[in-house]
């Protein structure tokens, strides 16, 4: 028995930096981070929140609501106090972190540790989605999902500490994050099925200090039309295809188990596990980016089905498998894995932004949806963006349908962004626009620099000073994380 926990216990650590070797190799930094980034910086260095868009041109809300703006004041103090490897670490501890948390909630079903062990793997590869790029804010919320499951189980035991954990978990959740519904509704399922005073006063609780945030009761009127707003365009949101060669092969993988075990050992069935099981698979096919709540909620309520299956291997057996992962990760991961992040120029527009920076001209910018972001962080104030990742936040669907057509070449009118609005440069995706320079010539645009990721088009105006800007182009890339760069278009 000791052995058997020693092995556990080794199994359980080799496991850990296994998944965080895997998360150090995917160091890409997402799109939706600058914004991030941006609002952080404003709330550090002035004390409040920008209520309305300063970085586009096109049309905007009225009122700027973000649903992740703690989250940025947290990404960009990090950023500023300790580097850019602090947000690689983040992540990763708080991916581990969500992992762990999920085990040590299943023990408390008497879950065997070579059963759960063994579900990790299954489990962690169908979380990974969440954390494929450098931080985002999703990374938070599903670690607040797996301390919040941990509560609700020790609540259904008996327990009364966690009621006084979770209240002050939803007010920070609700202030960095909009998944905070996600605990808002496993709290819900616990109180309806569990039926005690304590779970129903903490489920009210919980409701309540939602609306402790910037924007008091309009949150909400905000939150709720986006949760079911169709984002039918940005791959993430759309529905998960049953076949596929994606990074969700993981959530499938685990989902083909959890069907096998559960109707194999349907007598062990228990109606809270089975409905945040269904509740929250069914959010994974309508949206794939929901996958790593149902890897989570595997994890935590999964075992007692797999327990008769897996509870023969030997723990020394559940270690080699661990081992062979480990072999895996070591050879495929860990020569690229690293703390810091990248911006290659193979994702972003790195030359042809770093080109309208050195130029120090100012005007407006029709960019690409997922580049709009990482646009304004480099050239705001100086340079306004067509459009960016913050999507329903800021825009409403008119300008976010107008950029597309542009970029798409969708419709007879699909120049209209040219027609109503002055636009100076131009960047062009190269892997997912229709729109091509020859299209654009014939508007007064001149091709500046092109790459094998983007083109950087201008006015004939402009053409002379951007040409010799990209000639004395640097050869060693700008600092692309810099906080400095957040002074040029704060007050």
């Amino acid at each position: 028995m000791r052995s058997d926990k020693l092995l556990a216990a080794v199994t359980l650590v080799v496991g850990v930096l296994a998944f965080a070797v895997v998360l150090a190799y995917h160091r890409i930094v997402d799109g939706d981070l600058w914004a991030r980034l941006a609002v952080g910086a404003h709330v550090w260095r002035t004390g409040s929140l920008m209520r309305h868009d300063v970085f586009a041109f096109t049309p905007t809300l009225p009122e700027w609501i973000d649903h992740e703006w703690g989250a940025g004041v947290m990404f960009f103090g990090l950023l500023n106090a300790f580097g850019p490897v602090s947000l690689m670490l983040l992540k990763i501890v708080t991916g581990c972190a969500a992992i762990l948390l999920c085990l040590f909630t299943a023990r408390r079903n008497r879950t065997g540790w070579p059963t759960l062990l063994l579900l990790a793997i299954p489990c962690a590869v169908a979380v990974l989605p969440g954390y494929v790029t450098v931080v985002r804010s999703h990374a938070l919320t599903y670690l607040f999902f797996a301390l919040t499951l941990l509560c609700l189980e020790a609540m259904r035991d008996g327990r009364r500490w966690p009621a006084f954990v979770i209240t002050p978990l939803m007010l920070v959740w609700a202030n960095v994050h909009g998944g905070f519904v996600v605990g808002l509704i496993a709290i819900v399922v616990y109180a309806a099925l569990v039926r005690t005073r304590t779970m129903l006063v903490t489920l009210l609780a919980a409701i309540a200090v939602t609306c402790i945030n910037p924007y008091g009761l309009h949150y909400w009127t905000y939150l709720v039309p986006a949760w079911l707003h169709p984002r039918a365009d940005i791959t993430e949101w759309s529905s998960m295809p049953i076949l596929g060669g994606d990074p969700y092969f993981g959530f499938r993988i685990l989902f083909l188990i959890a069907i096998v075990v559960i109707a194999a050992e349907w007598k062990q069935r228990t109606a809270l596990g089975l409905t945040i099981l269904a509740l929250t698979a069914i959010a994974a096919w309508l949206h794939r980016r929901h996958a790593p709540f149902f890897g989570l909620a595997a994890l935590v309520y999964l075992g007692p089905y797999a327990e008769r299956w897996c509870r023969r291997v030997p723990s020394v057996a559940v270690l080699a498998i661990h081992g062979v992962l480990v072999a895996f990760v070591v050879v495929r991961f860990l020569p690229q894995a690293s703390l810091e992040p990248a911006v290659p120029a193979s994702f972003y527009p790195v030359g042809a932004v770093a080109t309208l920076d050195r130029a120090g001209i100012k005007g407006n910018l029709a960019v690409p949806f997922r580049w709009g972001s990482y646009a304004s962080w480099r050239l705001a104030p100086r340079i306004k963006v067509s459009m960016d990742g913050r999507y329903e936040e800021t825009y409403p669907d008119a300008t976010f349908e107008m950029n597309r057509a542009f970029f798409h070449r969708i419709g007879v009118d699909w120049d209209r962004l040219l027609r109503e609005y002055r636009v100076d440069f131009i960047i062009l995706e190269l892997r997912t626009t229709q729109l091509s320079p020859p299209d654009l010539r014939e508007h007064g645009y001149e091709v500046i620099r092109a790459d094998d990721t983007s083109v950087l088009l201008a006015r004939s105006e402009f053409a002379p000073v951007l040409r010799t800007a990209a000639a004395r182009l640097p050869s060693t890339p700008f600092d692309q994380l810099d906080p400095r760069l957040a002074a040029r278009w704060l007050p």
